[in-house]
């Protein structure tokens, strides 16, 4: 039986897939995984004509073989790939119902995973994004992304990662940041805070979204009945370019002036740090050729925070937090580099706390 095949039969109607909700995958060279995500859909009710399959300039047969196997899914074919920004979009603006499911190629819902995040969405007006919590594929007990922020340095910070489900709780919480593996939203309000950044292509692209999403004053809850599988490796060392780069656009575009201003002691020795560890790491000119892309990106600046000043129901100093950074593990690989770490993640939290309540 083809793909196709399996959306309509099983346990579907039983189910109860909501009503109001459309389903958009952006997907590149995905074909290895993308039949696991169509099958984890099917198996969840979701009917074939409310998905759209955003391919971006795959080359692997994406588009041949969703002709095949979901005829009736559609198929939205980008002509370049610019990072998975366009093809959110796209998923945003040209559904025809209320909620869209924003979701990565790689993931995979569980049964009850939409209408939870659903229910959750109709309890309460002032959510406006519902946010599964993300689980490693191999491993469904171990979390890989709950709980997010913004740290007020501009990096991530993902307090559950590799704990399990069961210390995290069964409590749902207003969360600060989230991954765009797959998320509820209103497309209205969606469009109402300016849809994706594009210029990203990736690295803080979900989380300039989210943090938007919240400087505009909406809830965006975290379900944690509602899980979402994923498999993901290691990120290359190219995306070193994107997350320096991307980093100081979100910066400059989405914080408060009076916040760069107290902040610019600690953003000054992040940077001398940040510099410093990827020179020693072999990137120096990666460093050199992200502030060029940055200053590429500056005519745009004043547009930029504009959209954001009209948008702002919330202060930064109420939706940024401390904590430990997200870094990759094998950056910080050794007993000397974690204790540095910690100590300056000690440092910054100290620092927060003498300029927070001036913000």
């Amino acid at each position: 039986m083809t793909g196709d095949g399996r959306l309509e039969t099983g346990n579907s109607r039983q189910r109860g897939w909501p009503a109001d909700v459309d389903v958009a995958i952006v997907a590149h060279n995905n074909l290895a995984v993308l039949p696991a995500t169509l099958r984890a859909l099917a198996d969840a009710g979701c009917p074939p004509d409310r998905v759209t399959v955003v391919d971006t300039a795959s080359t692997d047969g994406t588009g041949d073989w969703l002709t095949h196997e979901w005829p009736r899914v559609r198929v939205r074919r980008l002509d370049r790939n610019e990072g998975p920004g366009p093809g959110r979009n796209i998923g945003i603006t040209e559904s025809t119902r209320r909620l869209a499911l924003i979701m990565d190629s790689d993931v995979r819902v569980t049964a009850d995973t939409v209408p939870r995040l659903r229910e959750a969405m109709a309890a309460n007006p002032a959510i406006r994004i519902a946010s599964p919590i993300v689980v490693r594929g191999d491993r469904p007990d171990v979390i890989q992304y709950a709980g997010g922020a913004i740290h007020f340095i501009c990096e991530a910070v993902n307090p559950w990662a590799d704990r399990s489900l069961a210390d995290r709780g069964p409590e749902a919480r207003d969360i600060g940041a989230a991954p765009c593996c797959a998320l509820l939203m209103d497309r209205d309000t969606a469009k109402e805070i300016g849809l994706f950044d594009e210029r990203y292509f990736l690295g803080k692209d979900d989380g300039d979204f989210t943090h938007r999403m919240k400087i505009a004053g909406h809830l965006m809850w975290e379900v944690p009945q509602a899980l979402v599988l994923h498999d993901t490796g290691r990120r290359s060392d190219w995306l070193f370019y994107h997350q320096i780069r991307n980093r100081w656009h979100f910066i400059l575009k989405n914080y408060q002036l009076r916040t760069i201003v107290a902040l610019a002691p600690a953003l000054a020795v992040h940077e001398v740090a940040q510099f410093a560890f990827l020179v020693a790491k072999g990137h120096g000119l990666t460093y050199v050729k992200a502030i060029g892309g940055l200053a590429a990106m500056l005519p745009a600046l004043p547009r930029d925070r504009a959209m954001v000043r009209r948008i702002r129901r919330r202060r930064d100093r109420d939706l940024l937090v401390g904590g430990a950074i997200v870094m990759r593990a094998d950056l910080t690989r050794g007993g000397v580099l974690r204790r540095a770490k910690t100590l300056y993640e000690s440092a910054l939290d100290a620092y927060w706390r003498l300029v927070r309540s001036v913000l």
